[in-house]
């Protein structure tokens, strides 16, 4: 083999061990399941017991159904406050909210509700800095300082209305990589896994959880399962406070309730959860702590305690029917369909009642430290009790078998060994035995909503930090550590290559009709350059010219979906953290190994079908640049054109660049004219052209090419020969020229995908 072909068979090489190591990385991951899931059973049924055990105690002490592991928030609470916001619209000036004051208690679920067109979306764009279609005045307060919660993107989580999520990922792998990319680069393997299992079970998505999401074409999970799916990947980043965009669209009354328990479960733990409801049933609404009501115009008509809004409304002279849904008759009211016998207050009027009456905010009750110290002496005298029924009184540790007696004399008759085992370890037992003081704590750590074990101090040991800490009274500034940094590239950019490559073989129905149309294509078009590729034959360039225009329109067209259906996806995640350059240089180097291994395929397959002349390399090389530079061309496209125009923008630009400006004839008529500028800045100008001119240099010379063919011959050397000054053979102009359109059209694609639609990406 000459010596300088060894490196394009080295690159043969790499590209099949790439494909191998795919495959591999889908297979550990497919091995991995039936592990997960069988840990997740366990931990399940461990917590099962664990609630089983307390209540065999002491029935009537509360007890939480589950206790989190890994959702320890990165700080302990935020307050926000907010003065005077407002929106105007950039393209009308039209105002769409105006005045809006309230505050965000920490610790708390809030609901923002109003009429359509009161705002309510605008409101939450404006505050979290997403509101790029429009001026916003007013001010945020983090923590009492003036700041925006876009700048503490590290501690909040928005969830957007639609559900934006990976549809060829599972729900498990979904919140695992959200999880890996937004805590701490330290946070070891195991963190992070019990991170997604707190979100697997507070958003009741366990027994879904290696099911594929979907979409349209694949059937996946429900839509309320995708809901919460949606919720999840915010939830997974651990923030302090999360903000839901109409988290109950199109969902069934029954649902809606339950995704807004889980929510509110989130509270106990110090999360502030904001969000905007439309058109809530009224036992739903007894669960927002605040409501912030928003009323035509976006001005304010109430903000404070949900419980506050019906007594607010009726000293206003406002008349409730029996029978009616509260929650739908505020929105009667602020929408002025409820009569009044002040006129003043059927619409308009609401927003001033408002500012005059300052309805203060309602505070949070607790239990007092005197009532838990009841609490625990009442338990004592329980558990005590309880030892003394089962004859293990004044003991002061239980070996196996009578901590075995312990459990089965609750409901936890059939515990099984794994979860058995695990409940063992949680407890602490050393040496085949437990303290009675550690069973003791264990149970009564039942009441919170963390876990206290032996095994509970993992996180805060491994980065994670504790949301259990002191409260935070303010902000230093926004570039305090308290914000926490951006993850580096090279942490996010092979954890995205992981996820691309599970996305990749997920996809392989679509990549095996993608393989078998490029073979027919290559069958197709080597078959009409049977006996037309030799320099003697006045439509060889005209043949390889075709050739090339064919592999250019199936790759550039195949790049499309790399970015062109994903791009709310991308916006989602560059808002969460993740850097722009890893999200766009994991999905190009997936998507690279398959365009080489396409290009491989159509050389191969159609000098077989031309019988072509010269070796598999030459057509190779040339080949490969015009697939380069046609995937760079639909990279670019795919980031700025539309999805739905695309597609035709692709194949306009490849066959202008392809078809006119670099076909032969049209090479031969530009030189000396301004035609030749557009025929240098074609790439395919440069891939045809090299081809065309190795064909003759192995085929005889210049000397062998058709007379009607030597002033196309003289129009590609006059082009491929003008840079380097005849120092530069053609092949290595060829070489670096179309390197270089690649790369630039990449380069742009970079940057049109971080710099299009940068509202979005707050």
């Amino acid at each position: 083999m000459d010596h300088s072909h060894v490196w394009e068979v080295s690159l043969l090489g790499i590209v099949l061990v790439s494909y191998v190591t795919l495959l591999v990385v889908a297979l550990v991951n497919r091995v991995k399941r039936p592990q997960q899931a069988t840990r997740s059973g366990i931990m399940a049924e461990c917590e099962r017991c664990s609630v089983d055990l307390m209540r065999s105690v002491m029935p009537d002490l509360p007890v939480q159904d589950y206790r989190f592991r890994g959702m320890r928030l990165k700080m302990s609470s935020i307050h926000v406050g907010f003065e005077n916001v407002g929106v105007k619209l950039k393209s009308k000036g039209k105002c769409i909210l105006e005045g809006v004051t309230g505050e965000f208690i920490p610790k708390t679920m809030a609901a923002v509700m109003g009429p359509s067109g009161a705002g309510k979306t605008t409101f939450m764009n404006a505050i979290c800095g997403r509101a790029y279609y429009g001026t916003v005045t007013g001010e945020v307060l983090i923590n009492g300082q003036k700041s925006s919660i876009a700048e503490i993107k590290q501690l909040r989580g928005f969830v957007p209305q639609d559900d934006i999520v990976h549809e060829h990922l599972t729900v498990r792998e979904q919140l695992y990589y959200s999880a890996r990319l937004r805590n701490s680069e330290d946070a070891s393997p195991q963190a992070i896994e019990l991170i997604v299992e707190d979100v697997l079970n507070v958003m009741h998505l366990l027994d879904v959880q290696h099911s594929l999401v979907g979409n349209v074409e694949r059937r996946g999970i429900s839509g309320g399962q995708r809901k919460r799916v949606n919720i999840g990947l915010e939830l997974a980043s651990r923030p302090t406070i999360l903000m839901l965009d109409e988290p109950t669209s199109g969902l069934d009354a029954t649902t809606a309730l339950d995704i807004i328990r889980s929510l509110k479960q989130l509270t106990a733990i110090g999360m502030t959860v904001v969000m905007v409801v439309h058109q809530p049933r009224y036992s739903l609404f007894t669960l927002f702590d605040e409501v912030l009501l928003l009323g035509l115009g976006g001005r304010t008509v109430y903000q404070g305690p949900s419980q506050g809004v019906l007594p607010y409304f009726r000293n206003l002279g406002f008349h409730m029917p029996r029978h009616e849904n509260p929650a739908d008759w505020f929105m009667d009211v602020i929408a002025g369909k409820v009569k009044n016998e002040d006129p003043s207050l059927r619409c308009t009027g609401l927003a001033d009642s408002w500012l005059s009456a300052r309805q203060a905010s309602g505070e949070l009750g607790g239990a007092t430290g005197q009532n838990r110290r009841d609490d625990k002496l009442t338990f004592l005298a329980a558990f005590d009790e309880k030892m003394d029924a089962l004859g293990l009184g004044g003991l002061d540790s239980l070996n196996d078998a009578q901590f075995l007696a312990f459990v089965h004399s609750s409901e936890a008759k059939n515990l099984s060994d794994g979860a058995l085992a695990e409940l063992k370890q949680r407890l602490g037992f050393q040496d085949g035995q437990i303290a009675r003081k550690n069973l003791v704590n264990f149970l009564l750590g039942m009441q919170g909503s963390f876990s206290h074990d032996a095994l509970s101090g993992i996180l805060v040991s491994e980065g994670l930090g504790s949301s259990e800490g002191s409260f935070s009274t303010g902000l230093s500034s926004p570039t305090s550590s308290i914000f926490g940094k951006q993850a580096r590239f090279c942490f996010q950019y092979p954890v995205l290559v992981h996820q691309n490559a599970i996305r990749w073989v997920r996809s392989w129905r679509h990549k095996v009709l993608s393989t078998f149309l490029v073979t027919v294509a290559a069958v197709v078009f080597g078959a009409q350059c049977r006996e037309k590729l030799t320099p003697e034959n006045i439509l060889c360039p005209l043949k390889i010219n075709l050739s090339h225009l064919a592999l250019g329109l199936m790759v550039g067209i195949a790049c499309l979906p790399i970015f062109g259906a994903d791009r709310p996806t991308f916006w989602r995640e560059s808002a969460s953290g993740v850097r722009v350059s890893a999200f766009f240089l994991a999905r190009c180097t997936v998507f690279m190994f398959d365009v080489l291994m396409w290009c491989y395929l159509f050389t191969g397959v159609w000098m077989l079908a031309a019988d072509a002349p010269c070796d598999y390399w030459m057509w190779l090389i040339a080949f490969r640049m015009t697939a380069v530079s046609s995937a760079g061309i639909g990279v670019l496209l795919s980031t700025m054109i539309p999805e739905h125009t695309s597609t035709l923008a692709t194949a306009v630009t490849i066959l202008i660049l392809g078809g006119g400006i670099s076909e032969p004839q049209s090479v031969a008529e530009a030189v000396g004219t301004y035609k030749e500028v557009a025929a240098f800045l074609s790439p395919f100008t440069w891939a045809i052209g090299e081809n065309y001119l190795a064909v003759i240099d192995q085929l005889g010379g210049e000397d062998a090419v058709n007379f009607f063919a030597v002033d196309i011959v003289e129009g590609y050397k006059t082009i491929l020969e003008s840079v380097g000054g005849g120092h530069i053979d053609y092949v290595t102009n060829s070489y670096i020229s179309c390197s270089v359109f690649g790369v630039l059209a990449v380069l742009a694609g970079y940057i049109g995908l971080r710099w299009s639609h940068r509202g979005k990406q707050a």
